[in-house]
């Protein structure tokens, strides 16, 4: 991520590994026959805290220089402070697939709680 140009490699594929968890992670955190919107939205605030420490790591992997440069302590810090602001920047890439994912499980809820009603069981 530090070269001059704005390849595939360097940029677009950590932001479609990005993009992709964050269509998966909802689904994955969110029980599967809930009928409540309360835990869908726990599990989709909770994607959110993952992606950003999740994005911030895809950003270190994909990066070429070395974590351990000989810095101090100190200076990790500001390298990991540059990639979690690098992840935060990331949230437009995400951020609306997070948004159509919660969509598409609140839909799902509404659905189960519909099946519910018409079978008597509500």
């Amino acid at each position: 991520m530090n070269e001059d140009q704005v390849t595939l490699v360097n940029t677009g594929l950590p932001l479609l590994i990005i993009g992709g968890f964050a269509a998966l992670l909802p689904w994955l955190l969110t029980p599967r026959g809930t009928r409540s919107h309360g835990r869908v939205l726990v599990a989709v605030v909770a994607s959110a805290g993952l992606l950003l420490g999740l994005s911030a790591g895809i950003f270190a992997l994909f990066d070429r220089r070395s974590l351990l440069g000989g810095q101090g302590l100190a200076g990790q810090g500001a390298v990991v402070w540059m990639y979690l602001r690098t992840s935060l920047a990331a949230v437009v890439v995400w951020g609306p697939v997070l948004v159509f994912t919660w969509l598409g499980l609140a839909q799902r809820v509404e659905r189960l709680r519909n099946r519910d009603i018409v079978r008597g069981e509500a």
